[in-house]
């Protein structure tokens, strides 16, 4: 990897950092989804980035993908467990983090247990150790804790424009040959629940995030727009109904429905533990040199 692609890869850590942290701190008791989302994305094109998926603020037993939709008018409950994670990229330079903001003590420790999980993960990663040395690292921390992972989310290797670039780290070691390289780049993302939960996650109701899965012709004059307006703005990186509506100024929705159905879109629908238990994630950005592993997103931490 060039010394100009690490330079920029440094610096879109270290402000993407300081974005998350700066929001977290806006995570409370009554505020609205929407206003921490589009400020949190403005604010990362303000600094000449662009935010590289929605960001998702998933409450309570809501694992992953809510993103609020136009005129989403619902705010963070009292007592509650919330997820607050962002992307960003520089020309398909990919950073990816996570934090969980914790409204009620009961939680507290859950949360504490998602982060040291990933600490530890971070700690195994280096090049030539086998990945699922990493999820081993994960499951310990989070089982030894009495707690429970989700057994069926994971962390994601990332390349340029590909957030999710077909290697997973599941957070349950399960069989897996694939050998840290040098100059790997890897979203870490321990996902925590209680002891009495299921430990998994379902789909539940619409998607409100896509991504561009392939080109297809229609003879709609509106979802011929859409697409091009997908292709033009967003690659395959994921999406939502929110930023098509700030381009054409209409709700989309159901276009954006039809064409997942048509095959031109893949859906994210909201994921839910399966028991309706609290969530904890943490999730941080990793470059693997051939010293060993860089947190690109860690901040202070």
């Amino acid at each position: 990897m060039d010394e100009d692609r690490i330079d920029a890869m440094l610096r879109l850590g270290e402000v993407h950092s300081s974005i998350l942290e700066n929001f977290v701190s806006r995570v409370r008791e009554g505020a609205r989804l929407i206003d921490i989302a589009e400020e949190s994305e403005r604010r990362i094109r303000e600094m000449g980035y662009e935010p590289a998926f929605p960001t998702n603020i998933s409450v309570n037993q809501i694992a992953a993908h809510y993103t609020p939709f136009p005129g989403d008018d619902s705010s963070i409950p009292s007592s509650s467990l919330v997820k607050l994670d962002m992307g960003a990229h520089d020309k398909g330079i990919i950073v990816d983090a996570a934090r969980t903001v914790v409204l009620d003590d009961r939680y507290e420790n859950m949360a504490e247990v998602a982060r040291e999980a990933l600490l530890k993960a971070i700690e195994r990663m280096a090049p030539g150790r086998k990945l699922i040395e990493v999820s081993e690292a994960i499951y310990e921390t989070i089982v030894s804790s009495g707690y429970k992972p989700i057994s069926n989310l994971t962390g994601h290797k990332i390349e340029i424009y590909r957030l999710h670039a077909g290697i997973d780290v599941p957070n349950v070691p399960v069989r897996g040959n694939y050998r840290i390289k040098e100059w790997d780049v890897f979203a870490i993302e321990p996902f925590v629940t209680t002891p009495d939960s299921k430990g998994y996650v379902v789909s539940q109701g619409e998607p409100l995030i896509f991504s561009l899965r392939k080109k297809v012709g229609t003879r709609d004059e509106v979802e011929r727009k859409v697409l091009k307006s997908i292709e033009r703005n967003y690659s395959k990186l994921p999406f939502c109904e929110r930023w098509i509506w700030n381009e054409m100024g209409a709700r989309v929705n159901d276009v954006l429905i039809r064409l997942t159905k048509k095959g031109a879109l893949f859906p994210y629908p909201p994921l839910i533990e399966v028991s309706g238990r609290p969530v904890a994630q943490y999730e941080d950005t990793i470059l693997v040199t051939p010293e060993g592993a860089i947190n690109l997103t860690g901040g202070n931490k």
